[in-house]
């Protein structure tokens, strides 16, 4: 199967307080890579195989900067360089594996698991909200067996979100949608969409403190920041006046592999921070967030099992159609010519 996902990109690994002291093994990008801190508290990622035997250097141990294969003893630094043989003094010509740059934002540790030279071109992602007091987040992680390319694309429109689950949707989106305004550069696309004024969800009014009725401006609001990172928004303002209270959706996408995504997601406000509101919205996202995940993974069954075919694309599909080409063009530049 042909890859849908470029190398060449920052991916999250782990959420930063997931790497410790204790290895940590993940498959990213169809390869094994193992996590870990060393003494001063930096994020570390290694090619997950040891280099004298294949062994995974996740079922090992950290040693002050080291980590320490669990049947070879081969010791390795944060380069990936081997540093001690137990049988000998002299280390092996060549003994190392593949050391990848890491970006640890205190949320997310972000890898670079291409080229290592064109990592410092490109700034990983920042998604500064999950950890600023004036919002609220919550969220999980899973593993998603279907291509990435269909979870980019299930975020680029919100549309179908009536059909899967009707009495979670915003009530304006069971009416033809205004118009979307799409901006494209040459690696991310952004999208908006204003709405007539209208009531909310029952849930969402009561959130925000007003009865049922009260009608809302909103605003729907999307990014396709990186091949490994999508950011949605959902403003509802009172009509007439008034600030808007946001929802923002994160999505950190890893390509496991050709068919299976990592997929961490965070649901993030800056109303009704008392803790007591998470009690209400965890179920109800973490149940819609499901419900998409079966989609996807019937999708992909599908397609493993027939291949693709020729698609009917709608106006609705105007952002997806742009996020499918951008990636397309990067995997197409580490394409050997």
């Amino acid at each position: 199967m042909s890859r849908s996902y470029p190398r060449n990109c920052w991916y999250v690994a782990a959420t930063s307080d997931e790497v410790t002291g204790t290895p940590l093994g993940r498959r990213a990008v169809d390869q094994a890579v193992v996590l870990f801190r060393v003494s001063d508290g930096r994020a570390v990622a290694l090619e997950d195989r040891c280099a004298h035997r294949p062994y995974p250097l996740s079922l090992g141990r950290v040693d002050g900067d080291t980590i320490v294969s669990g049947y070879t003893g081969f010791a390795y630094d944060a380069s990936g360089a081997c540093v001690r043989v137990p049988t000998q003094d002299r280390i092996p010509v060549g003994a190392r594996v593949r050391a990848f740059p890491v970006h640890d934002d205190g949320t997310f540790v972000w890898a670079w698991l291409g080229d290592p030279a064109r990592a410092s071109l490109r700034t990983a992602p920042s998604v500064p909200w999950l950890a600023d007091p004036a919002w609220a987040s919550f969220g999980s992680q899973w593993e998603t067996h279907a291509a990435i390319d269909l979870l980019q694309e299930n975020f680029a429109d919100i549309s179908h979100i009536t059909v899967v689950d009707p009495d979670f949707a915003p009530p304006v989106l069971r009416s033809a949608p205004p118009r979307l305004d799409v901006e494209v550069s040459e690696t991310s696309v952004s999208f908006s969409r204003d709405y007539p004024p209208a009531e909310l969800t029952a849930w969402h009014s009561e959130l925000v403190g007003r009865p049922a009725g009260t009608l809302f401006r909103q605003r729907e609001l999307g990014q396709f920041v990186t091949p490994g990172l999508w950011v949605d928004g959902w403003e509802a303002g009172e009509d007439g006046g008034g600030p808007a209270c946001t929802f923002r959706f994160t999505h950190a996408l890893t390509p496991i592999d050709a068919t299976h995504t990592r997929h961490l997601w965070r649901v993030s406000r800056d109303f009704a921070l008392q803790p007591d509101a998470e009690q209400t919205l965890r179920p109800m996202f973490e149940q819609y967030y499901r419900r998409v995940q079966a989609i996807l993974e019937t999708m992909q069954a599908v397609l493993d099992r027939d291949g693709p075919r020729p698609t009917v694309s709608v106006s609705a599909d105007a952002a997806a159609l742009q996020v499918r080409k951008i990636v397309r063009q990067m995997v197409a530049d580490e394409t050997p010519r």
